[in-house]
């Protein structure tokens, strides 16, 4: 009986698993369809991750192309990610698609639940994902202050917040959409140039002060956006995104101590969020506090004991305390995880160097630098492994 007991828990996670993953996928569905429809390029579905690969399954149709993640734990919801259409109410029905997929997928499942006869088991499966369906409406529709963070990093938000911006910008005058002309061409200073214009035109609300500093940090300059933030949010209460947000910008600025305080007042109401954990623990590995540094990761590493990032993180830890064979490990493992995350190759590099092996050092920092790795010594690190070579 308790081997009939622990089998039938099994299966029953197994179905929660696949009612997730399926009711997940028909939402972005309703995501991918009009963006096929409206945009000419690829458009990428992601099911159980926001934008990881490392662990997923690709399936290519035609311009759509699937990516469904088979981590069974640390499983998230999924997102769909396209060029964006080019007209406003293009904008609003690719939003608007998902949450009513969901709501006609559970309306069509709620009917089989209440008018075909069927076996119990067969009314307790559609009931495991009429209940998954509604779930992902709801937890959609309702717009949320708290961001989603990415797998590369970045941010968003919730279909609901998303709706609520769209909605807000429907009034904006010309030279706003200029500025999204701009942004979606990846010119950020002119897309900054845009937005300032037109907060002088009908002021600083909300959804221009967020396009605003979106734009001058993807172009750079991050003083300026932490300028422009401060003296639009000094003195309010902030949210978790806006925590997170002002973090990034002390970090870009080496203001280190400014930075730990965000990030822990944003993981005091988002606290199992793996990424910011491991943001804070750098900024404590800046500071010097390397065994703290290390606790940080380690939390992360419990969390989601596949993030590739706090392993290369704690790995850069133990090379500051010279502790060589965990510093070796750890970043082993983070290019296991993950074989282009940027940091994990940075670090194996200076390991390298470390133990002299400068040829195969500066292998590891062209790595880095072709896979964008955000370091501002980069091309100092190869000139270095490169002198030294020469000088061995």
């Amino acid at each position: 009986m308790v081997f009939v007991g622990i089998l039938m828990g099994i299966i029953g996670i197994l179905v929660v698993l696949s009612a997730r993953s399926i009711t997940t996928f028909f939402h972005e569905l309703g995501h991918a369809i009009p963006s096929l429809l409206f945009t000419d390029d690829r458009v990428d579905v992601y099911v159980g991750s926001y934008g990881d690969i490392s662990k997923s399954w690709q399936l290519d149709i035609g311009r759509l192309r699937l990516y469904l993640t088979y981590k069974v734990w640390g499983w998230d919801l999924g997102m769909c990610v396209s060029k964006g259409a080019e007209y406003y109410l293009q904008q609003m029905i690719i939003v608007l698609a998902g949450p009513l997929m969901s709501l006609g997928t559970a309306a069509v499942l709620l009917y089989s639940l209440i008018s075909i006869d069927s076996t119990p088991l067969t009314k307790g499966l559609i009931l495991v994902f009429f209940l998954s369906t509604i779930w992902d409406f709801f937890v959609n529709i309702i717009p949320s202050k708290n961001p989603i963070q990415l797998h590369d990093g970045r941010t968003t938000y919730n279909d609901g917040a998303q709706l609520r911006r769209l909605w807000q910008e429907q009034n904006m005058p010309d030279v706003y959409f200029e500025g999204l002309k701009a942004k979606a061409a990846e010119d950020f200073e002119q897309a900054s140039a845009y937005f300032e214009e037109t907060i002088e035109l009908i002021g600083p609300k909300r959804v221009l002060k967020e396009q605003l500093l979106s734009s001058l940090m993807s172009a750079g300059k991050y003083e300026k956006a932490l300028e422009f933030f401060i003296a639009q949010y000094g003195n309010s209460r902030l949210n978790p995104g806006q925590h997170l947000l002002i973090g990034d910008l002390y970090m870009k600025g080496q203001q280190y101590e400014n930075a730990l305080k965000a990030y822990s007042a944003y993981l005091y109401i988002v606290y199992s969020d793996d990424l910011v954990i491991c943001k804070k623990g750098l900024a404590l590995l800046y500071l010097g506090e390397f065994n703290l540094a290390i606790s940080e990761f380690d939390i992360a590493i419990r969390i989601n004991e596949e993030s590739a990032l706090a392993y290369a993180y704690r790995g850069r830890a133990y090379l500051a305390m010279r502790l060589w064979r965990k510093a070796e490990e750890d970043i082993e493992k983070a290019v296991s995880l993950d074989a282009n995350l940027p940091e994990a190759y940075l670090f194996r590099g200076m390991y390298q160097e470390e133990m002299k092996e400068f040829s195969e050092a500066l292998k590891s920092y062209t790595r880095a630098k072709a896979l964008g790795v955000d370091y501002h010594g980069i091309d100092f690190l190869i000139a270095s492994a490169q002198q030294s070579i020469q000088e061995h």
